[in-house]
Formats: structure tokens, C-alpha cells, sequence
């Protein structure tokens, strides 16, 4: 009796059918097997990736910690400097006494520019410091008073620093801030007019 290839095919249907539910469960297996290795990897590269974040801005709030800190400090030591002013100083004296004072407005306004995403701080520190240098400069060669601006001055650069670190609103600009900011923007203005026609010639 000969068989036909139909007859066959059915013959060996549950042969195939066993062998295709074999083939299609491994391959199954191996995708599912796949799929989750690939999920856990993925999942394992954002924990990673979230980490790095995380450590990053650890970082950056210490660092920003630590130079708000060495401001802070300079600040301090800028206004017990100042008080050391008194009458009947010497031209050298006054020299001296002008120059450590500029040395710690300096250092101050250095270590607040390290602080991270603080823009608003910095321009206010860096007005309210060139603040102090004029007054001391006014204490220092042209008054035979005690230096109540450069002291006044220093305690609102103090201030202002203090609320940064504290999370509270900066205090109002002084008057004479104020009129520091506006001088500066004027010059920066200018600068960028300077910048503008030396980049375009007529």
C-alpha cells in the first residue's frame, strides 16, 4: 500500500507538532530568558546613571558648602579687620590697613563665585564688596572718623551671604548697592556696545 505524501503529513503529524511545540517553547524561553536579562540590565543602568546623579550633587552641595563656608569666614575676619581702624593712622597705616582689607573682600568674593547655582548671590556679593572697598577707601584717606560705612558695609555683605546659606530671601540692597549695581551694568553695557562695533565695522 503506498502513502501519499498527504497520508504522510498525517502520519507524522504529531511528530512535527510535538517538535514544533519544542522548538516554539525553547525559543519562547529563550526570548522570555532575553527579555529579562535585558529589563534588568536596563533597570540596573538607571540605578547607576540615578546614583551618579545623586553622588554629583552630594558633591556640588559640598563643594558649595565648603566655598560658601571660606566666604563667610573672610567676611567675618573683613569686618573684625575693619574695626582695627583708628584715628591719628599713618599714611603706611592707612595703606596697610586698606590693602588686608581688600585682600579679604578678594577672597570672599572668590570662594562665593565657586558656589554652584547661585548667579543672583554672586552679582549681589560682588556689588555689595566693591561696596566695601569704596568705603574703606573713604574711611581709610578721606575721614578722621571711625569707619562706620566700611563696618556698616561688611555686615550687610555678611547678611547677605548668612541668608543665602540659611535658604532665606537676600536682604533689600543698600543704597549704595544699589547705585554699585547700576554703575556696573552701565559699564557692561558699554562693553558690550565696545564689543559690538569692533565686531561690525562701518
Amino acid at each position: 500500500m503506498r502513502v501519499g505524501p498527504v497520508g504522510m503529513m498525517i502520519c507524522m503529524e504529531p511528530e512535527v507538532v510535538a517538535a514544533l511545540w519544542g522548538f516554539g517553547g525553547a525559543a519562547m524561553g529563550a526570548g522570555g530568558a532575553f527579555l529579562g536579562t535585558w529589563v534588568q540590565q536596563r533597570h540596573q543602568a538607571q540605578m547607576e546613571q540615578k546614583r551618579r546623579e545623586e553622588a554629583r550633587a552630594d558633591l556640588l552641595e559640598e563643594r558649595g558648602r565648603t566655598a560658601a563656608d571660606k566666604a563667610l569666614t573672610e567676611l567675618y575676619d573683613l569686618r573684625r579687620h575693619v574695626s582695627t581702624w583708628k584715628v591719628g593712622m599713618s599714611a603706611e597705616e592707612r595703606n596697610q590697613w586698606y590693602q588686608t582689607g581688600y585682600d579679604h573682600t578678594y577672597s570672599a568674593e572668590l570662594n562665593a563665585a565657586l558656589i554652584p547655582e547661585a548667579n543672583e548671590l554672586r552679582e549681589r556679593l560682588r556689588d555689595a564688596l566693591e561696596v566695601v572697598r569704596t568705603s574703606m577707601d573713604v574711611d581709610a584717606w578721606q575721614s578722621e572718623h571711625e569707619p562706620y560705612l566700611s563696618h556698616f558695609d561688611a555686615e550687610h555683605s555678611i547678611a547677605l551671604l548668612s541668608a543665602y546659606m540659611r535658604g532665606d530671601s537676600l536682604p533689600t540692597p543698600t543704597s549704595r548697592e544699589k547705585r554699585e549695581t547700576t554703575q556696573r551694568e552701565m559699564r557692561e553695557e558699554g562693553w558690550a556696545e565696545e564689543d559690538r562695533r569692533r565686531s561690525n565695522p562701518s
